[in-house]
C-alpha cells in the first residue's frame, strides 16, 4: 500500500510503515485542513469521505466525494487531499501501482482534550509573569502555537483578555495582532493577570489553548 510522510525506510515492516504513515497523515490534516466558516455557523459535525488514487509516481490523483456533510465541508476536504505533497507509492510485484484510496475526514466542532498538548509563545515572554512595558515591547511578534510535534499551526482565533479588580478587557482577532489588541495592551498598566487565547485545529477539531501571566505592579 502507499505510504504517506517520511516512512519508506520502514518498508520491511508494514505494521510500522502504516502507523508512520498514519501519524503523517493525520499530522497534515490537523496543520492543513480548514473547517468552514458557514459549518462553524450552522454547527455541521461528521465525517466527509474523499476516494484518489495514488500513481506510479506517488502523486494524488481524481479525488472525488463519496459522502459529503453539507456547508462547504466537503469542498474543504477535496481542497486539503489536492493540496497534499506526492506519497510513497504502492507496489505490486515489486513495482510501482496505481492504488485507490478511500480516506474518511472529520468535522467536529467538540473540544479537544489534547490542549495540553499545545504551547503559546510571544515574542520574548518567558515564565508566568510580565510587565505592561514587556507586553508592549513585544506587539511587534506575532503570536504562535506550537502543536504535540512542535510545529507551528495556523491560530483560526486569538484572544487577548486582561482582567485587574473589577475592570476586564478583551479582544479577539482571526490570527494576528490587530489594532484593537494594541489598544488593550496600552491599557494594562500594572497588576491583574493577562491571558493570550488561541484556537487551531486538529484533524477537524478546534482545539483551545491559553496561556495566563500575572502582570508585575
Amino acid at each position: 500500500m502507499p505510504s504517506f510522510g517520511d516512512c519508506a525506510s520502514l518498508i520491511d515492516d508494514p505494521e510500522a510503515r502504516k502507523k508512520c504513515s498514519d501519524q503523517a497523515l493525520v499530522q497534515f490534516l490537523s496543520m492543513h485542513l480548514v473547517y468552514p466558516e458557514e459549518a462553524v455557523v450552522s454547527k455541521v459535525e461528521g465525517t466527509v469521505y474523499v476516494n484518489f488514487i495514488v500513481d506510479e509516481k506517488g502523486t494524488v490523483q481524481s479525488p472525488y466525494l463519496l459522502m459529503d456533510i453539507g456547508s462547504g465541508c466537503g469542498e474543504a476536504a477535496l481542497q486539503v487531499v489536492k493540496s497534499m505533497p506526492p506519497w510513497e507509492p504502492g507496489l505490486q510485484n515489486g513495482h510501482p501501482a496505481k492504488v485507490k484510496l478511500n480516506l474518511p475526514i472529520q468535522f467536529s466542532l467538540r473540544k479537544s482534550d489534547s490542549s495540553e498538548r499545545y504551547s503559546i509563545t510571544w515574542g520574548d515572554i518567558v515564565g508566568d509573569t510580565i510587565s505592561s512595558e514587556q507586553l508592549q515591547r513585544n506587539l511587534s511578534y506575532s503570536v504562535y502555537v506550537r502543536g504535540p510535534e512542535g510545529d507551528n499551526r495556523y491560530l483560526d482565533q486569538l484572544g487577548f483578555s486582561y482582567l485587574n479588580g473589577k475592570k476586564a478587557y478583551s479582544a479577539i482577532s482571526r490570527g494576528g495582532v490587530g489594532e484593537e489588541m494594541a489598544s488593550l495592551i496600552q491599557k494594562i498598566k500594572g497588576g491583574g493577570s493577562f491571558t493570550i487565547s488561541a484556537s487551531v485545529q486538529e484533524n477537524g477539531h478546534f482545539v483551545d489553548v491559553s496561556r495566563t501571566f500575572q502582570i508585575l505592579e
